[in-house]
């Protein structure tokens, strides 16, 4: 039996010209890549720099309230039925002329710390009531005949036997709706001075700003739960005029 010999040169010379190519073509794809991060960086500074000549310098000011504006919603939510401004959030430290950092430590919004001023507006502090001012003159007629108020007015009264003292709203729940299509809720309550909580029907509680307190935080929560908004949180620096 004969057997044939193809001669297919030699292969260390072509193993290390592959070689040689390959190592080109990583170097080429390195360069390429370290440029279009260069661009990408200067498009972003200048276009920074372009949306802060038109923005005013911004009167907010270290440990205010403000609202943050969120336009990126989950999928499968309707855009124009979800809520923008979320909040409200307190200012803890401006970063610069055109940048703040809000404190989101030990709250529902994990998201990045540092926000732009376009992205806020400061919450309008309201009072509860009326506070009336005093417009009697120093010399002019005071009736002194008025009976003053008893010394133990403002002392806290005793509660009676069958009524006790709401310390907090934990969480509620939605029962049945009854005949007139209005939904039966029960809230957990924690008693002042006593260490178990217990569910009591909302007709039954006597504690309306405690009620409102609650409910907003949790409308509040939820409506940033639709919002993309979960970032890591990143202490690093931030350029002047950089957008977050």
């Amino acid at each position: 039996m004969l057997e044939t010999t193809l001669s297919i040169g030699n292969t260390s010379q072509r193993d290390a010209a592959a070689l040689c190519w390959r190592m080109r073509i990583q170097r080429h794809y390195k360069m390429a890549r370290a440029q279009a991060l260069e661009l990408v960086q200067a498009a972003v500074a200048e276009r920074a720099r372009r949306h802060n000549e038109g923005a005013s310098q911004h009167s907010i000011e270290t440990g205010w309230q403000v609202w943050l504006y969120l336009d990126r919603v989950k999928p499968g939510y309707a855009r124009k039925l979800a809520h923008m401004w979320q909040g409200p959030v307190r200012v803890v430290e401006q970063v610069n002329a055109f940048a703040v950092r809000l404190e989101t430590a030990g709250t529902p919004y994990q998201l990045f710390p540092i926000a732009h001023i376009s992205k806020l507006k400061p919450v309008r502090e309201l009072p509860t009531r009326h506070v009336p001012q005093l417009t009697l003159v120093a010399d002019g007629r005071f009736d002194f005949d008025g009976e003053p108020l008893p010394e133990d007015s403002w002392n806290a009264q005793d509660l009676e036997d069958d009524v006790f003292e709401v310390e907090k709203i934990l969480d509620v729940r939605e029962g049945r709706a009854t005949r007139y299509g209005r939904t039966r809720r029960e809230f957990e309550v924690k008693w002042r001075g006593y260490p178990d909580s217990t569910w009591v029907e909302e007709a039954d509680l006597n504690c309306g700003g405690l009620l409102y307190n609650f409910l907003r935080r949790r409308t509040g929560r939820n409506r940033f739960e639709v919002m993309q908004s979960h970032e890591d949180a990143v202490d690093g620096p931030v350029p002047d005029g950089g957008t977050a």
